[in-house]
């Protein structure tokens, strides 16, 4: 018999345990729940000869629940997407949007001015 070294990642292990809880309760849906987790959302940045874009897919948040700040030449996109709160009418057995807090960072160009940067 020869021994093999298993080293798990931790998400193995939570997708593992996952399955297993669902099964005790005979849960038809085996599917990934994501809660509580970092989360990048996609970024796109452009530049078109006189200005930067960047457009952030973080659907279903508003002006409120997004931070902008520039540190350093550094600007720094922060915001967290809280939960739904379930209504009587049922119960979610399937979530892929995730849940949480995230964090996006990009350096500037030098040619950059920090004082003419505006957020829509």
């Amino acid at each position: 018999m020869t021994l093999v070294k298993w080293t798990p990642s931790p998400i193995s292990i939570f997708d593992e345990m996952n399955h297993m809880v669902r099964n005790v309760f005979n849960d038809d849906w085996d599917l990934p729940v994501y809660r509580d987790s970092i989360w990048n959302p996609a970024v796109d940045v452009k530049e078109n000869g006189k200005s930067f874009i960047l457009t952030a897919d973080i659907p279903g948040l508003t002006k409120k629940d997004v931070k902008i700040n520039i540190t350093n030449r550094v600007l720094n996109l922060n915001g967290e997407r809280k939960e739904e709160k379930e209504k009587e009418d049922g119960k979610f057995y399937y979530r892929e949007r995730h849940i949480g807090s995230f964090s996006r960072s990009f350096q500037l160009p030098e040619t950059v001015n920090e004082d003419g940067i505006q957020a829509s």
